[in-house]
C-alpha cells in the first residue's frame, strides 16, 4: 500500500469492525469483515469453501472498487495499531467426508482456492493481521510439537473431520498433559460429534452451543464460523414450527439462523411468526437480517416497529452500536443532534425526543422514504405511530401539490408534537429538498 493511502482518515465504523474483530479473535482478517459487513453472505462462503464456486470475489455484494477501498482502510488502521500481516491461504473442504470418516485434514485438498484476478484484491482478502508479540518466528513455530499439534487440532475441527480432531487431541495429551487448553478442546470435540445426529433436546443444545461459542471463538478465531455454524442449522431444523415466547426468546428458530447467518431464513421465520412486530427480539434479528440481505426497507420496517414497541430498548441498542449498519448509526446521532434544538422551540414536559420519534424524523430527513415505506406501516394507536402517519401524509401531500391536506398535516402535527414540526419546517426551508 503506497504512503499517501495508509495516511488516509479511516472510517470509524471500519475501525469499530476492527477493534471488534482484534477483541474477540486476538487478530484482524478482512475476509471476516466481508462476511460482518454483509458484502459476503456466508453460504456463498461455503459454496467457495467446496469449490462450487471459483472465485470469491465474484460472489461480493457490491462494488468492486468500494470493496478494495474498504479493505484498504482497515487494513490501514490494523497497520497504524501495530499489527503484523500474516499470509493465509484457503483450502476446499472435502465434500464427500462426513464427520468420523477416516480422512486426514491434510488430504483434503493441496491447491489453494482462488479469491480475485486482482492481484491487490487477492492479498487484501488473503490475509490476517495479528499483534507483533503474537507473530511467531518461524523456526521456533516449525520446532514446537505442541504449537503444530494445536493448530492441526484447528485445522481438524474447522475442517469438521472428528477422528483428525480425536488424533492430534491425543497427541497433545501425551506431550502436554498440563497444556491450559485440553478441557477445552475436549468440548469443541464433543461439539463436532453433535453433527449429522438429531437434536432431542433442543433447550440443551441451545445452551451447550451459547457455552461452547466463546471458547470456539478464542481457540479457532475466523474458523470458528465452519464449526459452528453447521450445529447452529441443525438446531434451527430442530426448532422448525416452534412459536416464539418472550421467556426464552432465543429458543426459537430466527435466533439459531441468525448465529448460522442464514439470512434469508431469519426473514422468512421471522415474518411467518404472527405478530412479529410485537416482540422486540423479533424486530432486531429481522433489522439485521434487512442489514445483511442489503434490504433497507425490510430494515428499517423492523426499526420502526421497535421503536413504537420499545423505545427504552431501542434506544439502548442504537446507543451501544449493537447493531451492523453503520449508515443508521450515523441517522442515529443526526438525530440525537438535532433533538436539543428541536425541543427548545416547543413547550411542555415532553417536548423531548425519544426513539418513538425516530421514524417519523426519518421521514422528515429522507422523504424519499414514503416510497419505501408505507403509511399504513404501523399497527398500533401510540403518538409515535400517529405522528409518522401525519409526516407519511404530509410528504405525499406536497409532492403532489394537494396543498389543504399539505396545511392540514402540518397543523396536525404542530399540534401533537411540535418538536417533530419544528424539524419539518427546517426540512422545507429555501435550501432544502423535498
Amino acid at each position: 500500500m503506497s504512503a499517501v493511502r495508509d495516511k488516509a482518515p479511516v472510517d470509524t465504523e471500519v475501525q469499530a469492525q476492527v477493534d471488534a474483530q482484534l477483541m474477540e479473535q486476538g487478530a484482524f482478517a478482512p475476509l471476516e469483515l466481508l462476511i460482518d459487513s454483509g458484502r459476503l453472505m456466508y453460504g456463498d462462503y461455503e459454496s467457495w469453501r467446496r469449490r462450487e464456486i471459483e472465485w470469491l470475489d465474484g460472489v461480493l455484494m457490491g462494488s468492486q472498487e468500494k470493496i478494495r477501498a474498504q479493505l484498504e482502510q482497515a487494513v490501514s488502521y490494523a497497520r497504524s495499531i501495530g499489527l503484523v500481516e500474516q499470509e493465509q491461504q484457503f483450502y476446499a473442504w472435502a465434500t464427500d467426508a462426513q464427520p468420523g470418516a477416516q480422512q486426514p485434514v491434510q488430504a483434503v485438498s493441496t491447491k489453494a482456492l482462488r479469491i480475485s484476478a486482482d492481484a491487490r484484491l487477492q492479498r487484501l482478502i488473503a490475509s490476517r493481521y495479528v499483534p507483533a508479540q503474537s507473530a511467531p518466528q518461524m523456526d521456533l513455530f516449525f520446532d514446537n510439537p505442541v504449537v503444530a499439534l494445536t493448530n492441526g487440532i484447528v485445522r481438524a475441527l474447522s475442517a469438521r473431520n472428528l477422528s483428525e480432531t480425536q488424533r492430534q487431541l491425543d497427541r497433545l495429551y501425551a506431550h502436554a498433559p498440563n497444556h491450559a487448553d485440553l478441557a477445552a478442546f475436549d468440548r469443541l470435540l464433543a461439539a463436532l460429534a453433535h453433527l449429522n445426529h438429531a437434536v432431542d433436546d433442543p433447550r440443551r443444545e441451545l445452551d451447550f452451543l451459547v457455552e461452547i461459542t466463546p471458547t470456539a471463538k478464542r481457540l479457532l478465531a475466523s474458523q470458528s464460523r465452519d464449526l459452528l455454524t453447521p450445529l447452529w442449522r441443525q438446531l434451527a431444523d430442530a426448532l422448525a414450527g416452534q412459536a416464539f415466547t418472550a421467556e426464552r426468546p432465543e429458543l426459537h428458530r430466527s435466533f439459531a439462523l441468525s448465529q448460522a447467518q442464514d439470512w434469508a431464513g431469519v426473514t422468512e421465520c421471522v415474518i411467518s411468526e404472527a405478530g412479529w412486530w410485537l416482540h422486540a427480539p423479533l424486530c432486531l434479528r429481522l433489522a439485521q437480517s434487512g442489514f445483511y440481505r442489503r434490504r433497507r426497507s425490510e430494515a428499517l420496517t423492523a426499526w420502526c416497529h421497535l421503536c413504537w414497541l420499545s423505545p427504552g430498548e431501542a434506544t439502548l441498542v442504537l446507543d451501544s452500536r449493537r447493531q451492523p449498519d453503520p449508515e443508521l448509526t450515523a441517522l442515529w446521532q443526526m438525530f440525537l443532534d438535532s433533538e436539543e434544538e428541536c425541543s427548545a422551540s416547543a413547550d411542555g414536559a415532553d417536548a423531548a425526543f425519544t426513539a418513538a420519534d425516530f421514524p417519523a424524523w426519518l421521514l422528515l430527513h429522507e422523504p424519499a422514504l414514503a416510497e419505501l415505506l408505507t403509511v399504513d406501516l404501523p399497527t398500533g394507536t401510540t403518538p409515535g405511530e400517529e405522528h409518522y402517519r401525519c409526516v407519511h401524509r404530509w410528504v405525499h401531500a406536497r409532492r403532489a401539490g394537494r396543498h389543504e391536506e399539505e396545511i392540514a398535516q402540518r397543523k396536525q402535527l404542530q399540534a401533537s408534537r411540535p418538536a417533530l414540526f419544528h424539524y419539518l419546517k427546517r426540512s422545507v426551508s429555501p435550501n432544502s429538498r423535498v
